[in-house]
């Protein structure tokens, strides 16, 4: 009997290592971005809380959100105050777009955090991170600031303890999510992560996460050296980091486009993940590049109906870059979704953004899908540069098709700097997008910024009364009447340096445009009068010169000289009764004038201004 007692408590004891090993390979096969490897592991005990927490992180980082979801709801039932599995459930929460909840479930968690100094930086830790990683800056749910709070009150408790009692791993993952909440918490400034990523480092040099993450960051400033130099010290901390192998493999296939540098990355990859036919992938990757698409779909295709929903989610996004390849660009959508739906937030980048719109782009009825991607895409880059490439490419994908390639150009303008805005960026958007669409209101907001911007540019002026002539035609809103005045006095000021033929022709055609308003629509001879004289003075055309001055005459003027009384107020609401020569006169006007604005000669002049 009591020998019996011995071996139970024996097999008991083997149990337990046995699975505390199992748990922590898959802990560090999680660390190492081998997803895979980490489900394989841990879904074998996902009865127990800690196997269970991590394997719902796996299944987050592939973008697994079903299988995780059911993961923890299925543990919470035997475990229902863990507070790591709380912890997991509002990150799962998050996803779900249920801020509200989400905050009652990391309450819940912190309130079942031990009084152990440990136990609540772990737990502050497991909040921290589960807000950061479902954050993203497009849909922005969750309190981001909260996350880096609660790492930062992690990050003291651990570090308040004396060094021999800390735990390295727990002390380098801290600081690690706190530099990744900290990037979120503010975009495009790397120097605090920076600092942190260091301090992870430097707590446990094995922790090659640390190193992986502070590559993003030289990759969000196109620093390419930096950036696969970062990439290696993270393979060399870690030979088993598949982030780090992945993103080598990636930039080499497809940025560098050389396919034998990229293959010791693959088989090093293929080597560390569990036999799969996700592996089919790299082959598949293989084929895109030397443009066999047609066999690069197949093999994507039957990874796909092999796999299921373990399917890796970038051979969503093989297969739809594979038939927009082949001309197939309408086939590519469903495909694209579902990568979106199937690829972590955090993981999605914003040439995917780019591939959506493009795929939607062909078909009718998607443009606002299309433009609604192309802004998010340009959320999502964290350079200015990068911002502007995006809405530039978009713009071009609407170039004919209407206003949509306005609100993209005029996307840039909000952007920018304002010392690094062009006159070519309000060329694209006031002219190219606007006013050749017919959104004449939309352009004469460019071109009104855009003459206070460069007060010295003719076509601001020109552009702006162009635009005002056609939506304010009767001065309702008295724009078109000061615009005019304005585009003159540009004209005939030092400032315009435009040949004196076509600066008189401008002049000319805009006071007559004018003296038309004043006399057939306010009744205003004294201001008529002072316009018909302005394009009298400037009427190269004989004929037209002799057809100006017979107005000036009929209503009482002398060719050549200005009347005394009149006025430039161009507010005044109360004008002076109309004459009796002034009404008879009135049919022989024209009723509307349009400014005839010449597209190549603009064009040439936006060239000519770059």
């Amino acid at each position: 009997m009591k020998k019996t007692i011995h071996l139970l408590a024996l097999g008991v004891l083997l149990n337990t290592v046995m699975y505390a090993q199992s748990v922590e390979d898959g802990v560090k096969a999680y660390y190492n971005g081998n997803y895979a490897s980490a489900v394989s592991i841990l879904e074998k005990s996902a009865d127990k809380p800690e196997a269970a927490y991590w394997l719902a992180q796996s299944y987050f980082e592939d973008g697994k959100y079903q299988l995780a979801n059911a993961a923890i709801t299925k543990a919470l039932g035997a475990n229902a105050n863990d507070p790591y599995l709380l912890a997991a459930k509002g990150q799962m929460q998050l996803f779900e777009k249920k801020a509200a909840e989400a905050k009652q479930s990391f309450d819940a968690a912190i309130a079942a955090a031990g009084k152990d100094e440990e136990d609540k930086a772990k737990v502050f830790n497991a909040v921290g991170h589960g807000i950061t990683r479902a954050y993203n800056n497009i849909d922005k749910v969750g309190d981001i600031n909260f996350a880096v709070a609660k790492l930062t009150e992690a990050k003291n408790l651990v570090m308040a303890m004396k060094e021999k009692k800390r735990d390295p791993l727990l002390v380098a993952d801290i600081f690690t999510n706190l530099a990744d909440a900290t990037l979120k918490a503010n975009p495009g400034e790397g120097s605090p992560a920076f600092v942190f990523y260091q301090e992870a480092i430097a707590a446990d040099p094995t922790f090659a996460k640390a190193e992986y993450r502070k590559a993003m960051i030289f990759k969000s400033q196109n620093n390419a050296e930096l950036y696969l130099q970062t990439l290696e010290k993270a393979i060399a901390a870690n030979p088993a980091n598949v982030s780090a192998l992945e993103k080598l493999y990636d930039y080499y296939i497809f940025t560098a486009q050389d396919a034998a540098k990229a293959k010791p990355y693959g088989d090093k990859i293929v080597a560390l993940l569990p036999p799969s036919p996700n592996n089919e992938y790299f082959k598949a990757v293989g084929l895109y590049q030397t443009k066999n698409y047609t066999e690069a779909i197949n093999i994507g295709k039957n990874i796909i109906s092999q796999a299921g929903e373990k399917t890796k989610p970038e051979t969503y996004k093989l297969v739809a870059y594979s038939l927009i390849g082949n001309k197939d660009t309408a086939a590519a959508i469903p495909f694209v979704e579902d990568y979106f739906k199937n690829q972590a937030e955090e993981n999605l980048v914003p040439k995917d953004y780019l591939l959506k719109a493009t795929a939607y782009s062909t078909t009718p009825g998607k443009e606002a899908d299309v433009v609604k991607t192309l802004m998010d895409a340009a959320v999502a880059d964290t350079t200015v540069a990068g911002k502007v490439d995006i809405l530039e490419q978009g713009a071009k994908m609407f170039a004919g098709k209407g206003a949509l390639a306005g609100d993209l150009y005029a996307k840039i303008l909000e952007i920018k700097p304002a010392d690094r805005l062009t006159i070519n960026d309000f060329f694209n958007a006031g002219y190219t997008g606007y006013y050749k669409s017919g959104q004449y209101e939309k352009a004469w907001k460019v071109f009104d910024a855009a003459r206070t911007k460069f007060p010295k540019w003719n076509y601001g002026y020109m552009l702006a009364y162009g635009s005002s002539s056609v939506f304010d035609s009767t001065n309702a809103q008295n724009i078109m009447v000061p615009d005019g005045e304005k585009y003159i006095a540009y004209l005939q000021s030092p400032d315009d340096t435009s040949a004196v033929t076509p600066k008189r022709g401008e002049i000319f055609k805009t006071a007559l445009a004018l003296a038309i308003f004043y006399i057939n629509k306010q009744k205003d001879t004294p201001n008529g009068l002072k316009f018909l004289q302005i394009a009298y003075n400037n009427a190269d055309d004989p004929t037209a010169k002799e057809q100006v001055a017979g107005y000036i005459k009929a209503m009482g003027g002398t060719p050549g000289v200005a009347k005394s009384g009149a006025t430039t107020d161009s507010t005044s609401t109360t004008a002076p009764a109309a004459s009796d020569s002034t009404k008879k006169l009135r049919p022989l006007i024209p009723r509307k004038l349009r400014l005839p604005i010449r597209p190549r000669m603009l064009r040439q002049q936006a060239q000519k201004n770059k």
